[in-house]
């Protein structure tokens, strides 16, 4: 997958997290935690045989996610967050945080780019 969606993930969501007055060890909790079992279920192999992540990969996805989250902490970038833009910052975390879990879901699902639908 890609390393540089899962580093804006996790800036992204410690960012609106902490936006929302959540205490900074429940961001964490919630924000890692999330994308974790997001990792854990994701399907490796297709039914097919057909690799699709490995555990490397995985592995990479949560780092990189965790140093975005980390970034963001650093440089308190809930700071800048206007109400004006926190809806379509919510927007754009909650469809991706959604897209990944229904690819899980509906792997068959083309409209969702599910995660089998490469071996049709």
């Amino acid at each position: 997958n890609d390393t540089i969606g899962h580093f804006c993930g996790g800036m992204l969501s410690y960012t609106m997290i902490q936006y929302s007055n959540i205490p900074l060890g429940l961001n964490f909790i919630l924000a890692n935690g999330i994308h974790y079992m997001i990792e854990r279920m994701e399907k490796s192999v297709a039914p097919n045989g057909r690799v699709l992540e490995t555990k490397e990969n995985h592995i990479g996805d949560i780092i990189s996610f965790l140093l975005g989250w980390s970034i963001a902490y650093m440089l308190r970038l809930d700071s800048y967050v206007t109400t004006k833009i926190a809806p379509i910052l919510w927007i754009v975390l909650i469809y991706n945080y959604s897209a990944e879990i229904l690819r899980e879901i509906f792997p068959y699902e083309r409209l969702l780019d599910g995660a089998y639908t490469k071996d049709k």
